[in-house]
């Protein structure tokens, strides 16, 4: 997944390169951390069920044909859909079935790359590094502010988001108007501050 990042600094930044790594670097997913628990969530599967649910019978025989499961069990194709398989899963304790793992739980990217310039509706191009308060109207997917709090859209919004804008559609969802409110208030806040562009993957 490619999207992009506005990251915010103070205005007299020397060195906007390691600036951006600084404050980026605890989001980084190439960092390996203690060993720690993750555990199945059990309010996801219930959801992914009942979207399975809506399928037609040929396409869940399909996918169960695939993955070599019973067509009826809703269950074990929905925790196939949501990737939790059941040879990775490490144990069980009363909160439910657990993975050890170690890759970093505040992962947002794995890479990223400056964005010098880019196109807008009015033609002028923004030119990046630039004050804040001079940024047109903008809606990136994630805002990473100096104290390096990283704020996004979320991923299953940012999806539907770029695929209305693929379609042309002009759809707007509750998500999607809540975050252009947010990213007016962070920018606000912080007008009289240096931000940079980035295109990130993650």
């Amino acid at each position: 997944m490619h999207f992009s990042a506005l990251v915010i600094m103070p205005l007299d930044t020397e060195n906007i390169e390691n600036k951006v790594r600084e404050l980026l670097n605890s989001y980084n997913e190439n960092i390996e951390v203690e060993p720690y628990r993750e555990y199945f969530n059990y309010e996801k599967l219930a959801n992914e069920i009942k979207r399975l649910e809506t399928f037609p019978l040929d396409k869940i025989e399909k996918m169960a044909a695939d993955w070599e499961v019973c067509s009826n069990n809703l269950e074990a194709l929905a925790k196939i859909e949501l990737e939790w398989f059941e040879d990775e899963v490490d144990g069980i304790d009363e909160k439910g079935e657990y993975k050890v793992l170690t890759y970093n739980p505040q992962g947002k990217w794995d890479w990223y790359r400056f964005i010098e310039f880019e196109p807008v509706e009015s033609g002028t191009p923004i030119f990046y590094p630039c004050r804040v308060a001079d940024l047109p109207q903008v809606v990136p997917y994630a805002i990473v502010t100096p104290n390096s709090e990283w704020y996004e859209l979320g991923e299953d919004a940012g999806i539907k988001a770029f695929a209305n804008t693929l379609e042309g559609n002009q759809i707007v969802s509750d998500e999607e108007a809540k975050w252009q409110l947010k990213v007016q208030e962070i920018l606000a806040h912080y007008s009289d501050y240096l931000c940079v562009a980035l295109m990130c993957h993650r």
